[in-house]
This record gives structure tokens, sequence and C-alpha cells, in this order.
């Protein structure tokens, strides 16, 4: 909003720089973003009331304390036209219409407004049109009131009706566009609409060039009304942003009476005696408590009493009950945004000073206490699989028995009073929620998801209740999007298995084996169980078709639960660093043909049971299946890499050490070598 300083200083006797009136405005919660040549003031939506030259005015007038002037509104009456005999009005939502005040002038002249109107209207914003409705949105910007002028000889047997159920559907408007006005406040005559209350005017009745008498408009209209009408119709002006912040009740007439003085001063014309003045609502000052008390425990502040209503009495906000240390105000009919103690606690602190308040060390220390342990390694766990690239997924631990039934390893625990058969049992595992999110990202033709949850599952052993605290993944569709360099590759079992081990190492968990496993949801040939020692810490696998089958996902679904709780004692809260190995190491290739039945983890169990001292590692290179060799049977290519600590090892050495470590592997898997 802009305000010109030379309109401000018609309010008040100002004697200070631009850039100090500036500060001030700022302190007070108007904050000034230009100063020359006018001051551009952004406000928030609680200070509607300085939406105007004279609600700025007031403002600097509280903070500097100086005395606010009024500008005249002398009129001259004649009384052989008397407002009675001339326009009839007839209000009937008195609901949304509380006030509905109007004059009228006969005789003007329309033409250019002055050049002093003109200048300040344009340092505004607002484009000249003529003297009359310049004069309209002069008034309006100095005191907040907005105004309406119509053609008066353009009104149909001089009756004027405000209502919200007229049988008319649209109006055509002075910006020349037609609005559909069902359920609008509508003023209109006998004809039809003349204007959307608050907002626009009709073309019909617009002031022009050949307009002689005019009948000018100071109204009331509900903020709540006004706010639907402009949002559902697109119209924004700057009457209508007025209201919708809400007016000053006691306004209306006083703005009535400037705009008026002021057309027939710069255009003419005989003033009509009286006015139409109906009030539906009237205006009743709400009486607000402040406690000095509650005040400085707010503001952290030792404000005397006195010194609380000489603040408040400031922003004309009067004291009009004491009892004790209870205080009750009047906030002015221009202040509807002030409700409660707070409110006026917040205006004792905006005239008092924020830079007044003393700042002190705030007395809030946090908790000592550490964090549980398993809540640190929930998001250890979380944010390594976040770095996976996987989504997190939220899902509720209710679910219905159908669900519960797709992991029947524990008997699900029924709610005693559910809302609804779909949330009547507590889940025992993190997959029937997971399906549900893969389902509903496959139905949206989202085919590749890899996501993740971290949280509770609910278990009963005899009579004792349990909620370990479960990691779970779930993969499926290409493990990459397309691209023309390298054909796509589909989620597998590896995948999956990769994940899994990835997250075991980042949580310091010791070396983990995958055993065969049985588990009902999972495809039989097609998982594993993760051990680590004796424990038994989680299971991986393929979704069995016949379950993604039921749930209509139609491709092959990867999931792996592991038990958080179970992880936690078990892995390593520090990691020791080694250097690096200072000597070269060299390593062979061996490969060997096994039952299609053996587990590859049985040769890495029995190299790791000879222990040799210069095997640095071994992993798996090579795995080949085809029908030239069997279809029992698979050739395995193993890498085996070896090093010295202490210095360079030489060929011989290298040749020795594999040729034992290959011939005693060999012995010890004769049973499952071909």
């Amino acid at each position: 909003m802009k305000i010109p300083l030379s309109w401000l200083k018609e309010y008040l006797d100002l004697k200070l720089s631009p850039e100090q009136i500036s500060s001030v405005l700022t302190l007070a919660g108007l904050e000034v973003d230009e100063i020359e040549p006018v001051l551009e003031i952004s406000l928030t939506p609680n200070l509607g009331h300085c939406m105007s030259v004279l609600g700025v005015a007031r403002e600097l007038s509280a903070h500097l304390d100086l005395k606010l002037k009024t500008p005249p509104a002398a009129l001259e009456e004649d009384p052989k036209l008397s407002i009675r005999d001339l326009i009839d009005v007839e209000v009937q939502d008195k609901e949304n219409c509380r006030r509905y005040s109007c004059r009228a002038i006969f005789g003007v002249k329309v033409g250019p407004s002055p050049a002093w109107l003109k200048e300040r209207l344009e340092s505004v914003g607002i484009r000249s049109i003529n003297n009359i409705v310049d004069c309209g949105n002069y008034v309006m910007h100095e005191c907040g009131q907005p105004l309406h002028i119509y053609d008066y000889d353009k009104i149909t047997d001089k009756k004027i009706i405000l209502s919200s159920t007229l049988p008319y559907t649209t109006i055509d408007a002075l910006d020349e566009k037609t609005y559909n006005i069902i359920g609008a406040l509508t003023i209109a005559d006998p004809k039809g609409p003349i204007g959307i209350a608050g907002m626009l005017g009709g073309g019909r009745s617009s002031v022009s060039d050949t307009t002689k008498n005019i009948l000018i408009e100071s109204a009331l209209f509900s903020a709540i009304n006004i706010r639907k009408t402009a949002k559902r119709l697109g119209i924004r002006t700057e009457g209508s942003q007025r209201f919708e912040k809400g007016t000053d009740p006691e306004m209306v007439v006083p703005a009535l009476n400037r705009v008026t003085a002021l057309i027939a001063e710069i255009a003419g014309g005989k003033v009509s005696k009286g006015m139409i003045d109906q009030v539906h609502r009237p205006h009743h000052p709400k009486e607000i408590l402040c406690r000095t008390a509650r005040t400085n425990q707010i503001l952290g502040t030792n404000l005397s009493q006195n010194e609380v209503v000489t603040c408040l009495k400031r922003l004309d906000i009067r004291l009009v009950k004491e009892a004790g240390d209870k205080l009750y105000f009047t906030p002015p009919s221009y202040r509807n945004d002030l409700a409660e103690e707070i409110d006026l606690i917040e205006e004792v602190a905006r005239v008092y000073g924020y830079g007044n308040i003393p700042q002190k060390a705030p007395s809030y220390t946090s908790s000592t206490l550490p964090h549980e342990p398993i809540y640190l390694f929930e998001n250890a766990a979380r944010a390594q699989l976040l770095s996976e690239s996987l989504s997190e997924c939220l899902t509720c631990d209710l679910i219905s028995p159908e669900q519960a039934a797709i992991a029947p390893d524990h008997h699900p625990i029924a709610v005693l009073h559910p809302r609804s058969l779909d949330q009547s049992v507590l889940r025992t595992s993190l997959l029937p929620g997971l399906l549900q999110v893969v389902k509903y990202n496959l139905d949206h033709q989202n085919n590749d998801f890899n996501g993740f949850e971290v949280g509770r599952v609910h278990i009963k052993v005899d009579d004792a209740y349990f909620e370990p605290s479960m990691a779970a993944l779930i993969l499926t569709g290409y493990t990459a999007p397309h691209h023309f360099s390298q054909k796509s590759r589909e989620t597998d079992f590896f995948e999956l298995k990769g994940k899994v081990e990835n997250l075991l190492k980042a949580l310091g968990a010791p070396e983990a084996h995958f055993e065969a496993s049985h588990f009902h949801p999972l495809h039989p040939g097609r998982q594993a169980r993760i051990k680590i020692g004796d424990l038994t810490v989680g299971s991986l696998g393929e979704v069995h078709p016949s379950l993604t089958r039921l749930l209509g996902i139609g491709q092959r679904t990867y999931f792996a639960e592991l038990n958080l709780n179970d992880l936690l004692p078990l892995c390593k809260k520090e990691h020791k660093y080694v250097d690096i190995a200072p000597y070269p190491g060299s390593q062979r290739d061996w490969t060997i043909t096994l039952k299609d039945s053996v587990p590859i983890e049985t040769v890495f169990d029995a190299v790791g049971s000879l222990k040799p001292q210069l095997l640095d590692k071994v992993s798996l290179l090579d795995l080949y299946k085809s029908e030239q060799i069997g279809k029992d049977r698979k050739n395995v290519t193993f890498r085996f890499f070896y090093r010295d600590l202490k210095q360079t090892l030489s060929l011989e050495q290298v040749e020795k050490v594999h040729a034992f470590l290959t011939e005693e592997v060999a012995k010890k898997l004769r049973d499952s070598i071909y």
C-alpha cells in the first residue's frame, strides 16, 4: 500500500525525516519497503485498519505521541431537496448489510479533476477518471471506507433494493465483463441489478460525462460475504479488499459526509437535505480483559498498571472498568482485530517498543537424558536405506484379518473396539502394508518401486506382548530407468540381498550368513533366513506368486525384514580403521563343478575353516549352468586373493598356498563335487 508523506502531514505535525518515519512504522509492525517518493507499506492481514492514510496516521500518532488532526467536512444542504423525497432504500438482506447510508447531489459538473487530486491519486497508483469518481477514490484511500457513486437519473423509479435472492442471474459490470450474481449480495432497482455490493458497480448506472445528478453510497457489508463472493467471481478491487478485512462501522457516515463536501466543492451542485442512514446491526463495543501481571509475564517486562493503561490509551483503547489487577478495555470501532487479552498485550508491546523489552536468557533447557538406543538404531537404519535410493513408507499398524493372513507366523492381536473390520487387528509383519503400497503404485502405472519401512510389529507369545522394531525392504520392477546404452535389468533376489548386506555392514553387524528357509509368504525356492551366529535376525526372498496374484500384483516382488531389536546388541559401537596394505597381492581363479543342490556358501565355509594365513579374501566370480554340463550340476568360479602384510609374495609362495587350499577344499567337498 502506498502512502504519500505529504498526505500524512495533513493529519500530523511530522518533523521527522522519511527514514525516521519508516523506522517507526516498521517497529510498529507496518513494514516499509520503499521510502521515496511515497511510503510503500506491507501490511499483515490483521492490520486492515491501516489500509488508509488515516489508519497509518493513527499508528504514527500513537507511537510518536502526536495529536491527530481531522480534515473538515462542512456541508451546505439545500432545504428544498429532502433526501426522503428523492430515494427509497429497501434492505432485504440485513445480515450481510449491517448499515446503509446515502446522499444526493443535484447539478454537478462532470469533468477533469484538479491537478492536486490527480497527483494524489496517481501517487497511490490509481488512474484519474473524472472529478466525481476521483473524489470517491480519494476519500476511500483517506479514511478506508469504500464508496460508490451512481448516476441518480439512471436509477429506475428512484428505488434501491439490497438482497441476495433477487431474480437476476447476471450483471454487466463497469469493467465491461458479465458476472454471475446468483447468491451474491446485489444492489438493484426495479429494472435490474446496478451493482455487486462492496465490489463493483454496474455499467447501466455509472457516472458519465452527461451525468447531472448523483447518489453517493456508503455502507457496511459483511466481510465474510464479500470474501466468499469475491473469491467465487474472481473480483479483487480496492473496495473489496477493505471490506474483506473489515471496515469501521462508525466511519460510514463521516466518510459519506467527507466525500459529499469534497464533490460539492470541486464539481458544484446542491446537496440534498439529510441522508438515508439505515442501521440494521448496531455496533456494540466489546469489553476485553487485560491483566497487568499477565502482560508482564508474556512480555518479560515490569510495567506498572498505569503504564499499561497509557500504552493502550494512545491507541484509542479506553479503560472502562477496573477491578484490582483486572482491567477491562474497549477497543475503537475500527479495531475489529482485537478480541482477546493476548491481542491487547501485543498492542502494549507495539507501543512500548519491542526494542525496549529486555532480553533474557531462555529458561528452557533440554533434557540431559540420552536417547533410547533403539531410537538411534532405527535412525541409523533409516539413513542407510535412504542412501540406497529407497523411498520411505509409513503404513498403518491396524490391518484387516485378511491382510494378517499374509504373514501367518504369528497369531494377530485383535483390537477390543475396532472402528472397522479393515482396521481390527494389529500387524505381525510389515509385509501386508508394503504390499498394499506396491499395489497402489502399480495401479497408478509406477511399475518400478523400491521402498522400505522402519516400524513396530505386535506379537503375542503366551500371555506376553512384544513390539519389536523392524526394518523391511520391498523391491519390484527394474533396477534402473531405461537407458539406450545398456539393457534394463529386472530386480532379483541378489539385488535385495545386496541391499540387506549393505544395511548390516552400515549398522556394524557381524558377518551374516544366509540359509535356506520355508516362510509361507515367500517363494519356496527363492528365499533365505538371515543368521548371525546361531541367531536368526530376519528373512528375505521373492513374495510367493500366489500371493501377488491374489493382490493383483502382476510382477515379481522381493521382500526382506530384519528385527532391529535382535540386531542392536550384536552391532559394534565403534569402527576401527586399519592402514592400507603396503605390499601388493596376487590373485588366482579356481573353477569347480558342484551339484546344483549344494549352496555356494558351502565352499566359503570350507575355505573359512582352513584359515590360511596368506589368504586375504575369496569371492564368487562366475556361476554357469547349461545342459552341456548337466541339469543337476553347475560350474562355479572363485577368485582367491593372497597378500602378506610384511613383504611382497613370491610366485612360488602363491602357487604353494593356492594348491594346498584348493586340494583341501576339494577333499572337504568330495560328496558335493562331480
